[in-house]
């Protein structure tokens, strides 16, 4: 029972110590666009073709916005990984117990 609680509380501080990382590095990226006035969505981030649009709108600024773009999308992986992980740790959580 004393694993089952410890893998618990080992589930919940990776999800805080992720949170948290996201947080602070995407909001501080975040702010540097938008002291620049940089504006662009979503979709863009995912389309090769959009973002080299974007790139063309702010060419003095192409290293923050891949910086940003690269840090989005590994966030996402990691995102998954991590609730990947999640879902194997509970699905074996019965093993774990006994």
């Amino acid at each position: 029972m004393l694993t089952a609680v410890l893998y618990i509380v080992g589930i919940f501080a990776l999800f805080l110590a992720f949170n948290i990382y996201i947080r602070v590095k995407t909001f501080k990226l975040y702010r540097q666009l938008l002291e620049r006035r940089i504006q662009f969505g979503l979709a863009d981030l995912l389309s090769n073709r959009r973002w080299l649009d974007i790139l063309k709108l702010y060419p003095e600024h192409a290293s923050l916005l891949n910086h940003f773009r690269r840090h989005m999308l590994m966030t996402g992986i990691l995102f998954l990984l991590v609730v990947v992980a999640v879902i194997v740790l509970l699905f074996n959580m019965r093993e774990i117990q006994a």
